[in-house]
């Protein structure tokens, strides 16, 4: 018999991608390859969206789990459940929890796994299912601690680095905190783009002749695109364009008063930078294929790399900083890595870096080269075997005796 796997994202975006997410995309990435190789017995909660619903009708080795976020019931949840978590007693301060929480004692899944949001959130549902039963995905940044390390019998890791830093602060034992790289689907991002990638370029206003550097992402302070912009007040020579691609939070937030100041900032430049706003995933691989480099200058330790991975497998060469798990994601790619401090120096390090890129066609073949067989580590189907596997490592975990 299949194992039943429970996935729970935080309630705000829905589950396939249908508006964009890191966390959202990688589900859909697992629950597709998942009705390919049929090995598992997912179910999924999600807030509902018209888009997402019709995308998983078809769905059979996946059951969607549609809970409404009810946000007029929040506030006063909040309140008090926060007053029982003073108590030392568990209890979720979003309600959307609950209904989760509902679900999984009806269905009794082997295992539930808290994809993303406050990890705390589990603590009732820990209760109910057991510890060992439970499962935290790390997508990011998160510290351990006694509120957190009883409610899960294992954790799961995007990269190296976010694994050791969660460890620092979990008294969690380290063989339970295992390492699952995230993915792309390698049949969406490839080199082989329609010709309408030459059109995108026009369209946006660009030559033949222009340098195209693209940054992709959100757009917040800690994603470093202000010293991008920076640095392309530094590159006087016309020729060299910066496509900045995305929003400050996928397709539920547009604007941002970052961002505002970041268009106000780029207006000197003129029609040399040009904002597009969200661009939905199936997009991407155009945009990407409209660029001659990708840029990606993280002013923070970022948990991982992959839109740096889907850049190299859609065949374009990229300069990023030297960022937590972004190293892990681009080792052996010939990626140009720059420190990120001190960062006032950052903005003249991008411009020499990428001027000098510029000038060396051959360099940024040999990168697009190794960065297009690094980006085959990161495929779907590889991803979800080795998810599997580790379910099945946790599952046997749970029957030995700890040392």
């Amino acid at each position: 018999m299949a194992m039943k796997v429970f996935l729970v994202p935080p309630p705000e975006l829905p589950v396939p991608a249908v508006k964009g997410g890191a966390v959202e995309t990688l589900l859909e990435h697992l629950i597709f390859e998942n009705e390919k190789q049929g090995k598992l017995e997912l179910y999924c909660a999600s807030i509902p969206d018209p888009e997402a619903q019709a995308k998983t009708a078809h769905l059979r080795h996946t059951k969607m789990i549609w809970l409404p976020a009810e946000p007029n019931r929040r506030q006063g949840y909040c309140y008090v459940c926060g007053a029982r978590r003073r108590l030392g007693l568990p209890a979720p301060l979003d309600p959307w929890y609950e209904q989760v929480r509902y679900e999984i004692r009806r269905i009794k899944p082997d295992f539930a796994i808290s994809e993303g949001g406050d990890p705390t959130e589990f603590a009732r549902i820990s209760r109910m299912l057991g510890p060992a039963r439970c499962l935290l995905h790390l997508h990011g940044p998160t510290q351990g601690g006694p509120r957190l390390d009883p409610l899960y019998g294992g954790v799961l890791s995007l990269s190296e680095f976010t694994r050791r830093e969660f460890l620092q602060t979990s008294q969690i034992p380290p063989q339970k905190v295992r390492v699952l790289p995230n993915c792309i689907d390698l049949d969406h991002f490839h080199p082989s783009l329609p010709p309408d990638a030459d059109a995108l370029r026009l369209k946006l206003g660009f030559t033949p002749a222009d340098f195209i550097v693209l940054f992709c992402g959100r757009i917040a302070e800690e994603k470093g695109i202000h010293k991008l912009v920076q640095a392309f007040s530094l590159l006087q020579d016309p020729r060299y364009k910066l496509l900045i691609v995305g929003s400050p939070f996928f397709a539920a937030q547009a604007t941002s008063p970052f961002l505002e100041k970041l268009k106000a900032d780029a207006a000197a430049l003129g029609d040399r930078i040009r904002f597009t706003g969200f661009v939905p995933h199936e997009e991407l691989p155009l945009y990407y294929g409209a660029a001659d480099l990708a840029c990606f200058p993280a002013l923070w330790q970022e948990p991982a790399g992959l839109v740096a991975i889907e850049a190299m497998a859609c065949g374009r060469p990229v300069l990023a900083t030297k960022s937590g798990g972004m190293t892990e994601y681009l080792a052996g790619s010939d990626a140009v890595e720059l420190p990120i401090e001190p960062q006032s120096e950052l903005p003249r390090a991008l411009a020499d870096a990428i001027r000098t890129l510029a000038d060396d066609p051959e360099r940024r073949w040999m990168m697009r080269r190794r960065g297009l067989m690094r980006s085959r580590s990161f495929g779907q189907q590889a991803y979800y075997q080795n998810f599997v596997q580790l379910l099945e490592y946790y599952q046997t975990l749970d029957h030995k005796k700890e040392p």
